[in-house]
């Protein structure tokens, strides 16, 4: 039997990714588990990943340094073997369907060494408006309270890593804009189909979603929102941008290259933010200020975490992973 179609699935999280791998799950001829996530711990070596455990990743990371310098085919053999071990688990995991989608919101961070690392996979970059995915995640993992600082790995880091691949090997990667995806699911997924090789992809459209992705991670609201395909969440972000400190935000972080690149995808301002229509909200930003001072404090503080959640960490798994 042949090797199954391996497929990464990229994108900033909160990007909606569970969306578009539920309807490439819908095909009838793509499996996919949850978010496998397991290559996080084969690739990206030193910054950005910090990874925290009961032993000293510290000491690994000088230990394969002094391999490296001993032995010149460690790399190629090191990468040779982590290749061979996904292809063992996807074509595992695929269980005799011809496509295996890993999203893994996460990988973006080593984006450009799975390019390299899997010559013979398909690449699909999700993109959604960065704002869209700022508030996404304020309002999804943090009650609604405007925090994005938290996770400036993805809305930085991460998405600088992914418009490199797509410039770098564009002929590879197929990008996707999830507000297209929304509008007209029909004509994307013909899109998206020629570039895999499935054809009538597009038909998924005007089926029910699969209800969940098969495991325990991804989109915890949208699964449970939405049974199709809908447009209604394209433009529901802009009313998350509402004070003075959000504003402030959003100004900073929409500017120079970045929002240069931004507007070439077809990503602006918020409407009420151009018209200067933004209510001040004093007492509301002040409540997100604190918020995020109080986050930011705790990070600087303790920037591997509490040693509380580090124990029971450990004491599950045995070790856990962060980020910086």
């Amino acid at each position: 039997m042949p090797d199954t179609q391996i497929v990464f699935l990229l994108s900033m999280p909160r990007a909606g990714s569970t969306l578009l791998q539920r309807l490439l799950m819908g095909s009838g001829v793509c499996k996919s588990v949850g978010e496998p996530s397991f290559l996080l711990r084969f690739l990206g070596e030193g910054d950005p990943i910090l990874r925290a455990s009961t032993y000293s990743e510290a000491l690994v990371e000088t230990a394969i340094q002094d391999m490296r310098k001993s032995w010149s085919g460690f790399d190629s053999a090191y990468r040779r073997g982590v290749h061979d071990l996904a292809v063992s688990i996807y074509n595992g995991l695929a269980d005799g369907f011809p496509y295996f989608i890993d999203k893994t919101p996460r990988y973006s961070l080593i984006a450009e060494e799975l390019v390299e690392l899997f010559p013979e996979a398909k690449f699909i970059v999700l993109w959604r408006h960065p704002l869209a995915v700022a508030n996404s995640m304020s309002t999804t993992f943090r009650d609604g309270k405007w925090e994005p600082h938290s996770f400036e790995l993805d809305l930085c880091w991460g998405m600088d890593q992914l418009r490199s691949i797509c410039q770098k090997h564009g002929s590879r990667v197929h990008q996707v804009k999830y507000e297209d995806l929304a509008a007209d699911p029909a004509a994307e997924l013909a899109k998206l189909g020629a570039y895999l090789g499935i054809p009538n992809l597009a038909d998924v459209a005007d089926k029910e979603l699969k209800k969940g992705n098969d495991g325990q991670l991804g989109d915890p609201t949208g699964v449970k929102k939405y049974s199709k395909v809908s447009p209604d969440s394209i433009a529901e972000w802009e009313k998350g941008i509402r004070n003075w400190y959000r504003e402030a935000w959003v100004k900073k972080y929409f500017s120079g290259e970045r929002a240069e690149f931004f507007r070439s995808m077809g990503y602006d301002l918020p409407k009420n933010m151009k018209e200067g229509k933004v209510p001040f909200g004093l007492i509301d930003g002040i409540k997100d200020w604190l918020y995020s001072s109080r986050v930011m404090n705790r990070r600087v503080l303790r920037p591997l975490g509490s040693k509380r959640r580090m124990k029971k960490a450990a004491a599950k798994r045995g070790y856990h992973v962060v980020y910086r």
